[in-house]
């Protein structure tokens, strides 16, 4: 392979993994929402669906701006940790043992990372996973 090929593909991992850390940021955000909007219940009552589409999408705003105003630098470059080992876990789940697999709650069973954040974040874990991928040392 040539560099300019070489450059090339390096490049296009790099946008893939950056593409992968955003969508993992963003289901964190929505995973920060979700858990403050039913604080501890297992619903609210909303008027009509709008009602709920507006709550949802005021509550993701106001994560989205806490998370861009309020996270440390540390505690950024540990969710960045976090999430590259993550992705790591999942891209080569097929290769980690059955402790790994089960603390990381399965990646193997998704063949996309999207899918697999979504169940992270069903289970209330995509935060608090990335986060201790991320300060773990080995």
């Amino acid at each position: 392979m040539t560099k300019f090929n070489q450059a090339r593909a390096k490049q296009k991992s790099d946008q893939v993994q950056a593409e992968l850390f955003a969508d993992t940021m963003d289901m964190i955000a929505r995973e920060r929402a979700s858990i403050k909007l039913l604080d501890g219940k297992k619903g609210i009552a909303v008027k009509s669906a709008n009602h709920a589409i507006k709550l949802v999408n005021e509550q993701l705003e106001c994560e989205y701006d806490n998370m861009m105003k309020n996270t440390t630098s540390q505690e950024m470059m540990t969710l960045h940790e976090g999430i590259k080992t993550l992705i790591h876990g999942w891209q080569h789940s097929n290769e980690i043992d059955t402790e790994l697999s089960k603390a990381l709650h399965g990646p193997q069973e998704f063949s996309d990372y999207q899918e697999y954040i979504k169940h992270l974040v069903t289970l209330s874990r995509l935060e608090t996973t990335v986060k201790v991928l991320g300060t773990f040392k080995p």
